[in-house]
């Protein structure tokens, strides 16, 4: 009989092992069934976007689903007659053509390009020109390039900051349908600048009032950080431990909390306490507005109190730029004396497309000489009246104050000199 058991015990084993393979066979064919009823497409589900999207969350837990928000998805309209657009040719051969991103921070006919242009009598000086009055970009060099204005006239310039040059971040262009190129200076032949076609761009420029604690406020195209400019861009922040990334189209205002952070305002009404990046605290590298009737001003956290976003009626196409003019007037020194032609300001700006520059409570003005009608020699400065009646004394460079040196009178083929000493004011015919 013990000769037999070992038989008896194998084919038990045998059956065993069959009657698990059956089971195991049973429970995966289960599964398959189980997956495809899960993978089935369901045809009435509508997919929402995300208003928030949360990163590096360490565990995954169960949670119950939310309603859906409706929250507006731009701050601005699509008609894309205020952003850039135009070809770049590259040194290959090739073209492109659509909305351009210029050094990651430029978009709009309205935002500043910086650089560095030479003196009317010898050597050079920064500059800054909106894009809206160029034509064309020609690249000349490392670090230089021909302007061509809307006007036809011509000028080099070098690069300042990285604007131009080898320094630039990048050139994006965005030809629509998904199709978008991106070049390096030594990539760039040319560009040439004209007001866009019929098809809207996918994104927004940031467009808002950014209000000081001073107690100041501008309207115009924000750049945040000099970074953000569209509304799909990210806001990044830490809340309750969690790093949040908000798209800029869905964020209605920011609000200075403290130098270590920042509250955030969603179009549909959430607020969030956001720190831990330079997107909302202390450590960001500045908040820019380009404002279309005076011209740029910059602030940094200290100075900046809140900013609300909003859309815009009166938005600035290319075709509101002319590529500028001589500058003209009337200077009068402090003996009363009258003197009306062509200026040249501070022996360097000669043409309304350039600008003066200046401070005023630890705000940087960059003020197209276009929209102002008059400037007045003050104690500490100079008066700085616009066009539109706003008035600002401006600070803290050469422009405005005894750092100055003199003005250039051109009338009747002859040229006259105002030391700032001897300067009083000026009015600007328009």
């Amino acid at each position: 009989m013990r000769e037999h058991e070992p038989g008896l015990q194998e084919d038990a084993k045998n059956l065993s092992v069959v009657t698990g393979s059956a089971l195991l066979a049973a429970l995966i064919t289960i599964g398959l069934v189980a997956n495809k009823m899960v993978a089935a497409p369901q045809a009435t589900v509508e997919v929402q976007p995300l208003v928030i999207e949360v990163v590096d969350v360490p565990t995954v837990v169960e949670v119950e689903p939310e309603p859906v928000v409706e929250v507006e998805p731009v701050r601005a309209p699509l008609t894309g007659i205020n952003r850039l657009y135009g070809t770049v040719t590259t040194v290959y051969g090739s073209e492109f053509t659509g909305y351009i991103r210029w050094d990651k921070n430029e978009g709009s006919w309205t935002d500043l390009l910086d650089a560095t242009k030479p003196r009317y009598r010898g050597g050079s000086a920064t500059a800054g020109i909106r894009f809206g009055h160029v034509d064309r970009i020609d690249v000349t060099g490392r670090r230089s390039a021909r302007f061509t204005l809307r006007n036809g006239e011509q000028m080099e310039l070098t690069a300042n900051a990285t604007d131009l040059g080898t320094g630039l971040r990048a050139l994006v262009v965005d030809e629509g349908r998904g199709n978008i190129a991106e070049f390096d200076w030594r990539d760039l032949e040319s560009v040439d600048f004209f007001a866009p076609g019929d098809e809207a761009p996918s994104e927004s420029r940031m467009h808002g009032t950014v209000h000081t604690r001073s107690g100041m406020s501008f309207t115009g195209y924000v750049t945040w950080d000099v970074d953000e400019i569209y509304s799909t861009d990210i806001l990044d922040g830490d809340h309750d431990g969690e790093r949040l990334r908000i798209p800029f189209g869905q964020v209605s205002t920011i609000e200075r909390y403290s130098s270590w952070g920042s509250k955030v305002t969603l179009t549909n009404g959430d607020e969030y306490v956001l720190e831990g990046t330079n997107d909302v605290d202390g450590s960001i590298n500045g908040i820019e507005v380009s404002d279309a009737t005076l011209g740029a001003v910059k602030l940094q956290w200290d100075e900046f109190d809140y900013v609300e976003f909003h859309g815009t009626d009166d938005e600035v196409a290319a075709a509101n730029f002319d590529g500028g003019r001589p500058l003209a007037g009337t200077v009068t020194t402090r003996y009363g004396e009258e003197l009306t032609g062509e200026i040249i300001w501070d022996a360097d700006e000669q043409y309304t497309w350039e600008m003066l520059n200046g401070e005023l409570d630890e705000v940087d003005f960059h003020i197209e000489f276009s929209n102002i009608q008059r400037i007045e020699k003050t104690r500490r400065g100079s008066l700085v009246e616009l066009f539109d009646g706003r008035s600002f004394e401006l600070t803290n460079s050469n422009d405005v104050d005894r750092g100055n040196r003199g003005l250039i009178i051109r009338t009747d083929g002859r040229e006259f000199e105002v030391d700032w000493d001897d300067f009083n004011e000026v009015t600007f015919t328009r």
